[in-house]
């Protein structure tokens, strides 16, 4: 079950504001790869922790898979938080997301950034399970870079 809670989870706040919050139970269970914990995906973007080892990532060995989209303003942005390159060689090995894609670990980009992402409104509640009472709350934090394509990039947007 979700519950909103102050984002005392992260090193960093954003807002000071409100944010979705779940049980941390670390080490039990198995892993939901196409719902990451809302807690750890924050804690992970914010403090570029791997989301494979939950270690920190030094800027020499951050990894990504080049899930995301574009947004307005030639930006690109991803709700992925980098990984370290032997964590990626394993999660393209197990997760059944990346190897659908058939998905190679590229060097994270330098110039990243920390959005928060604002969700709210009745679908929000509904998939959750949670009463925002109409107020907006941090979902998940994104990293987002400007990028501006070469005439001869191919850019794939999955």
């Amino acid at each position: 079950r979700l519950l909103l809670q102050n984002q005392r989870g992260c090193s960093k706040s954003f807002d000071d504001g409100q944010a979705v919050w779940s049980p941390h139970k670390p080490g039990q269970g198995r892993p939901l790869f196409a719902k990451p914990h809302m807690v750890r995906q924050r804690r992970s973007i914010a403090e570029m922790r791997c989301t494979v080892c939950g270690e920190k990532t030094e800027v020499w060995d951050r990894w990504w898979f080049g899930l995301g989209n574009f947004i307005e303003n030639g930006w690109w942005a991803t709700s992925e938080a980098p990984v370290h390159y032997q964590c990626a060689l394993t999660a393209q090995r197990v997760c059944p997301h990346l190897k659908r894609l058939k998905a190679e670990p590229e060097p994270f980009p330098f110039n990243s950034r920390v959005l928060s992402a604002i969700v709210g409104g009745f679908e929000v509640e509904k998939d959750y399970g949670v009463d925002l009472r109409g107020r907006k709350v941090v979902g998940h934090l994104k990293l987002a870079w400007s990028y501006e394509p070469r005439h001869n990039d191919l850019v794939l947007i999955r």
